[in-house]
């Protein structure tokens, strides 16, 4: 059975144990349509995306046409989580740390980036030192990424970036390559957000979620991490600026590295996190810290039932 037909099924039964009557609506050019004939109180939106990821986005606009209250992100966050730069240059913008980087559009760019670098093995520019690691700026489930995307050759960066933008949209990143451990916090809750337990990811072979290591789920997620309670609440505390600052809701999930100084680096935030039992990180994060798979379902979605109601109160909202 494909993901998305576990998971709807997971978070329809959810919303029956919780007591509220239950209708699938499926994402397609009637949405809107069925929407006004369903007239919910709130729309549960599981919905990653409709021909591509991408359209994430896009189904939050629709939803935000409906006039119902629904879960998750407004289109806004949703677009700026999905463009990496974007994201990147938001935390910038609120001081959130995250590796340096320069933003590819066109090949064009690609030679006007090279021209002149030093030999292989000095820093690209005062603000990108080497390794540096090439990926798309606009993929999501580690497309386009693979063991080569890390080097510290701009001849090879050039090619990479070349190739990239051949097979896939633009932008392009190039982005200073973190060598540490790597983290993952969901966040959940409105209005006050909470970051459950730090998950590890901890690679069977290497230190990078590529497109392989992904599709054969060749890691090992380690939850609560084995850090220190300290660290542990420093990587939260990045994980909730990070959230807050692409304007996220009810649920996100933040992907970090860690620095051999310790300081947590910002790679990237999921604005609409899997939900699918025994399988997605947020449902596994939340087991570890004691929520059942229907206790998270009704936190995520008391923040569509708080604004549906604080719209009542206030229409002009």
């Amino acid at each position: 059975m494909p993901q998305a037909e576990v998971t709807c099924k997971a978070v329809a039964q959810a919303l029956s144990e919780l007591e509220h009557d239950v209708q699938i609506i499926e994402v397609g050019p009637r949405l809107l349509i069925e929407l006004g004939n369903a007239q919910p109180d709130a729309v549960f939106n599981i919905a990653t995306g409709y021909h591509t990821k991408k359209d994430q986005a896009n189904i939050a606009a629709m939803l935000e046409l409906s006039g119902i209250p629904f879960t998750g992100s407004n289109s806004t966050a949703h677009l700026a989580g999905l463009q990496k730069h974007i994201s990147k240059m938001t935390f910038r913008a609120h001081n959130v740390p995250t590796p340096n980087f320069h933003v590819i559009y066109d090949n064009q760019s690609v030679h006007g980036l090279f021209e002149g670098f030093p030999v292989p093995g000095h820093e690209f520019s005062h603000e990108l030192p080497v390794p540096v690691i090439v990926k798309p700026g606009a993929e999501g489930s580690s497309i386009g990424i693979f063991p080569e995307s890390v080097t510290q050759a701009p001849v090879q960066a050039r090619s990479l970036a070349a190739k990239l933008l051949d097979s896939l949209d633009p932008p392009v990143l190039i982005e200073e390559y973190i060598p540490g451990r790597e983290f993952t916090v969901a966040v959940i809750g409105y209005p006050q957000p909470s970051a459950l337990p730090v998950e590890e990811i901890v690679f069977d072979n290497g230190d990078m979620y590529t497109y392989g290591v992904k599709t054969r789920d060749s890691v090992k997620p380690v939850c609560p991490a084995q850090i220190s309670e300290k660290l542990s609440h420093k990587i939260q505390d990045t994980a909730l600026r990070a959230f807050e600052a692409i304007g996220c809701r009810d649920i996100g999930r933040v992907d970090i590295r860690l620095s051999e100084d310790e300081q947590p680096f910002v790679l990237e935030i999921n604005t609409l996190p899997g939900l699918m039992p025994d399988y997605s990180e947020v449902p596994r994060i939340a087991q570890a810290a004691g929520i059942s798979y229907s206790e998270l379902v009704g936190i995520i979605l008391q923040g569509a039932l708080r604004r549906g109601n604080q719209k009542h109160i206030h229409p002009s909202m």
